[in-house]
This record gives C-alpha cells, sequence and structure tokens, in this order.
C-alpha cells in the first residue's frame, strides 16, 4: 500500500493494538455461523485456499528460478539522473518502500517498454532506483522456491491492475475494482456482487480473515451485499480465528486470507521477508495437516508488485491493466509437482477457477476472459504432499501467532 499510509499506521502502535481487542470482541458479538455440509465441486477440489501476500513483482522473488521467463542476463534502466541501475542480488531481507501508485506504475510501464522504474523510484528519493531493479533467491526465501520446486509456479500471473494494493484485492472476490484507482476504498461508490454473495446463494461454506487495521475495514464489508446481510458479515473474520477453525477441522470451502493491515507477515516493504515466508510456512503446514487437506487447492500469490522491477510487458486487456507479474503458487495434493504454468493469468482466474469448479455464472466479462488455473493440476493422479522444512535464515522459524 501507498508509503504514507504505511507511515500512519505505524505510528499508531498503541491504537493498533486497543483496536485489534476491539473487533475481536465485537466479532464475538456477530451471529453464530451454523454448520454446514460440503457442497461437492466439479473436480476433487472442495476447499479453496486463496492466501494474498503484499507487494513483490514476480522478478523481485523468482527472477532466477530455474526454468521460469526470468530476469534477462544483461540489464540496466535509467534512473534520470544520468546514470544506470542493473539488477542485482540484494544480499538482506527486506529493502525500502517504494512508488507504487496507480501513476507510478503506469510511468514505469512506459507503453510496454516497462524501462522507467528506476526513474520513477529515483524521483521519490535517491537510491531507490537501485532497489527496484533489487531481487532475491533461494538465499533468503528457501521454503517458497520450495514450494514452487515441489508443486507449480506460474511465470505469466499479473496483477490485476496498474495500482495499488485494495483495487486489485478487489478483483480476486469481484472481478473488477468498481473504478477505485487508489486504496481510499471508503470513499468509492462500491455495489458490485461478489463472489461471496454467489457462494452464499449456493450453500457453499466460505470465510475471508482478515487483520484488523486502521484505517481500512475489513474489504467485503465494503459491498453492500455483505454489509447488510448479518450473516455474511459474520463470515468476515479476525485473523486469529483462523487457527481455531484449522485446530477444529472446521475449514470452510472458499477461504480467502488477507493480512495486508499487519505488515510484518504481509511482507509489504520495508518489512523482512524471512517473518512473512515463516508465518506463510505455519499457515500451510496447519492446512496440509489438517482433515480437508486430500481435496484442498491453495493459491498463493501477492496482490501487486509493490514498484519493484519485472521485465514482462503486461498484456493491457482494458483500462485498468493488467498490473505487472506477481508470484503465484498453486499448492495441491493435486498439483503438478514441479511444473512451470506459462499461461496468462491474473487475479480473476482465482474467481474462475472457483466458479468453474461449483458451476457459477461469471461475475464480469473480465473474469470470463481470464486465464484458467485448471493447467495447474492432474485431477487424475494426485501426487500427495510435499512439506517442506523452512531453511533457517539467521531468524528462528519458530510458530508464528497468527496475528503476530
Amino acid at each position: 500500500m501507498a508509503g504514507t499510509r504505511r507511515n500512519r499506521i505505524a505510528s499508531l502502535g498503541l491504537l493498533i493494538a486497543l483496536l485489534i481487542g476491539g473487533l475481536v470482541a465485537t466479532n464475538s458479538l456477530r451471529p453464530t455461523v451454523t454448520s454446514e455440509s460440503e457442497v461437492p465441486g466439479a473436480t476433487p477440489i472442495r476447499h479453496v485456499v486463496v492466501i494474498m501476500k503484499e507487494n513483490h513483482a514476480f522478478d523481485n522473488y523468482f527472477g532466477t528460478f530455474p526454468g521460469v521467463d526470468g530476469i534477462p542476463s544483461v540489464m540496466s534502466l535509467p534512473d534520470g539522473r544520468g546514470g544506470f541501475v542493473s539488477l542485482h542480488w540484494v544480499n538482506t531481507t527486506w529493502t525500502p518502500d517504494l512508488p507504487h501508485g496507480r501513476a507510478a506504475m503506469i510511468e514505469a510501464y512506459h507503453n510496454g517498454s516497462n524501462d522507467l522504474f528506476a526513474m520513477v523510484a529515483e524521483s521519490q528519493a535517491r537510491g531507490l532506483g537501485n532497489v527496484t531493479v533489487s531481487y532475491y533467491d533461494r538465499r533468503q526465501l528457501g521454503y517458497y522456491w520450495s514450494l514452487a520446486e515441489n508443486y507449480t509456479i506460474g511465470d505469466r500471473y499479473f496483477h490485476s491492475m496498474l495500482g495499488p494494493t485494495v483495487p486489485n484485492r478487489l478483483f480476486s472476490f469481484a472481478g473488477t475494482n468498481d473504478g477505485l484507482e487508489s486504496n481510499a476504498i471508503w470513499l468509492a461508490n462500491i455495489s458490485s456482487p461478489t463472489i461471496f454473495g454467489q457462494l452464499q446463494s449456493r450453500g457453499i461454506s466460505w470465510r475471508y480473515y482478515y487483520s484488523p487495521g486502521v484505517l481500512v475495514a475489513p474489504l467485503p464489508t465494503y459491498f453492500p451485499e455483505v454489509a447488510s446481510n448479518p450473516d455474511m458479515r459474520a463470515r468476515v473474520v479476525p485473523m486469529d480465528e483462523l487457527s481455531k477453525d484449522l485446530s477444529s477441522g472446521n475449514l470452510a470451502q472458499v477461504v480467502y486470507v488477507d493480512p495486508s493491515e499487519h505488515f510484518s507477515i504481509s511482507e509489504h516493504p520495508p518489512e523482512d521477508v524471512a517473518v512473512g515466508e515463516a508465518w506463510t510456512k505455519t499457515l500451510m503446514d496447519a492446512i496440509m495437516s489438517g482433515s480437508s487437506w486430500s481435496s484442498t487447492a491453495i493459491f498463493l500469490t501477492w496482490d501487486e508488485s509493490g514498484g519493484f522491477y519485472d521485465h514482462a510487458p503486461p498484456p493491457q486487456v482494458d483500462h485498468w491493466g493488467y498490473g505487472f507479474r506477481v508470484p503465484m503458487i498453486v499448492v495441491s495434493p493435486y498439483a503438478r509437482r514441479g511444473f512451470v504454468d506459462h499461461d496468462t493469468m491474473d487475479h480473476t482466474s482465482i474467481l474462475k477457477f472457483i466458479a468453474d469448479n461449483w458451476q457459477l455464472p461469471y461475475l464480469t466479462e473480465r473474469e470470463a476472459r481470464a486465464g484458467n488455473l485448471t493447467t495447474a493440476f492432474k485431477f487424475m493422479a494426485p501426487s500427495g504432499s510435499c512439506r517442506e522444512s523452512l531453511p533457517h535464515q539467521g531468524k528462528s522459524p519458530r510458530p508464528l501467532p497468527w496475528n503476530s
């Protein structure tokens, strides 16, 4: 999300703690979600879990991963100060935040040249141009790389629009940004239907787990169909409830995990990516150890590229985008093992998978035209699971609190 917003939130640590307590207490007063029987789908998948982290481009995390459309061997970008910066590995597990609003991304895109990232970043602060062309690899992200090696990674998966966190997340469950260009969703006139309304009408259980924050309420609650329905609001719950539901074997059929308002676990710069990765591993291990794992598909992705360079020009399918590439890792007993999916997709591809699996109508034309994630699966021959250990990165990979 925008740096100014992050700075405001960071200065309100005590208020965050108080509000988290208040939100958890408020949630306990909501109507109880009744138990539901599972609705079978068109595939063996009966549980879809969408984990959407924050602000890293594909090249920033997987640009040197074997077999993918990775970073060019020789590449430099103008920094706007008469010099050039080149792609380089960064020997840390964090970097400063970068400009990543809609205007900054459109300028960096430069009509498909993708060559003004450094200039845009450098215009905000000296030295940021060099940050935008930095990348991590297995040495910092060993667990994520192990997931990609043992399951499926997509190297043509784009965030849905040139722009920041909130409107991109809306595409993942509504198939549209409803005209929103920035993170200021409270100023928008949100009116579109969502996948949650479709699931509700079909009796398919769902939950949206969120990290409580200060400036933005849980995103589904800005949509009238959720806000006006007490039973639907009861399914939008704080992140602390996720561990309880997993330990009790109460995994809903469609789950969205949104840690965007908790910076240390979301991986939003300048937070430590190793800490966010360790939290993700804790969550993944809990899902893989659960009774529903044999029929589960996990889609692990990032909401937008965060201002980091990616060399692949995004197709412009409409006024909004696509945005730049972000990682997509598909983890499931039915996922192809060691497979690189080269199909072009975006966040609405998640919607399309859910819709096709439970035979729901598409919400938008964007969703209808989206690439299909089914290429990542071998439904006739499940490959089982491969729970990888998190490599030691100089930080303890201890189990982390769900909302820590």
